[in-house]
């Protein structure tokens, strides 16, 4: 489509406005650290992504439809720049992730202090730590914690005179019965 003056100089305005635009949104990409911006520079740096890509729209509309080669090898270059800028906020956005991923994962590992009960004999670690546990602390029993053991583990089962059960003399008799039994060959 040919273009009147007065058509070209209005598209001319707004490529002017666009590479305004384009090259805030630039700065903003190289002065900011991905997830520390400030909420407002945030707001700021959302919306002119935004127009970025709706003005990356028309301009590939307009791409098509110009017929002066000079404007269209303007477009395009802008075109080109857009997409420039468009790699480095998806890398952008990429860094704020893992940036958050990192945070979240350091303030994961932060180590919580074991129970004497589940402490390590040996200390391999190279940090400077605590001593280890004296074997003289003893994890602290209730006698309510002695009465439900000795409940869990029952009467039946505690031999006071030191001789095996019944039901173990009758395994280890089935067991040596089985061992004379002989195997058949195959």
């Amino acid at each position: 489509m040919v273009l009147l003056p007065e058509q070209q100089h209005k598209i001319r305005g707004d490529l002017t406005i666009t590479q305004a635009n384009m090259s805030i949104f630039s700065e903003m990409l190289s002065e900011l650290t991905p997830g520390l911006e400030h909420p407002e520079d945030r707001s700021m740096f959302e919306q002119l992504h935004a127009t970025c890509r709706a003005m990356q729209t028309r301009l590939v509309e307009l791409i098509d439809q110009v017929d002066d080669d000079k404007l269209t090898a303007d477009l395009l270059e802008v075109n080109d720049n857009m997409n420039n800028l468009f790699l480095r906020y998806d890398r952008y956005e990429k860094n704020k992730s893992q940036s958050q991923a990192r945070q979240g994962a350091i303030k994961k590992s932060i180590p919580q202090p074991r129970p004497v009960s589940e402490a390590p004999l040996i200390d391999f670690s190279s940090g400077v730590s605590d001593p280890p546990p004296s074997f003289t602390q003893v994890p602290n029993f209730q006698d309510d914690d002695a009465a439900n053991l000795a409940d869990w583990i029952g009467d039946k089962n505690i031999d006071t005179d030191g001789a095996t059960t019944q039901e173990f003399d009758q395994f280890l008799a089935e067991r040596a019965a089985a061992g004379d039994t002989p195997r058949k060959e195959k």
